[in-house]
């Protein structure tokens, strides 16, 4: 699956556990929040002021060495 800013992080978190570890990194509170089901990818980067291409770089590099 190809991952996309308009997916949610819930959906990100499901199919790829190892994704957490992008979030832990850069202290987002993202992971175990209710909110998860709802916030997309877009949703976090901007929330948090993170570069969008840069954050998704970083989760593709994990979803890859998942595979």
């Amino acid at each position: 699956m190809k991952l996309n800013v308009n997916m949610t992080v819930h959906e990100v978190l499901r199919d790829h556990p190892s994704a957490m570890d992008v979030f832990f990194e850069r202290k987002m509170l993202c992971v175990g929040c209710p909110a998860q089901a709802f916030h997309t990818l877009g949703d976090v980067v901007r929330l948090y002021g993170l570069d969008e291409d840069s954050f998704m770089a970083s989760l593709d590099q994990y979803v890859r060495q998942e595979g």
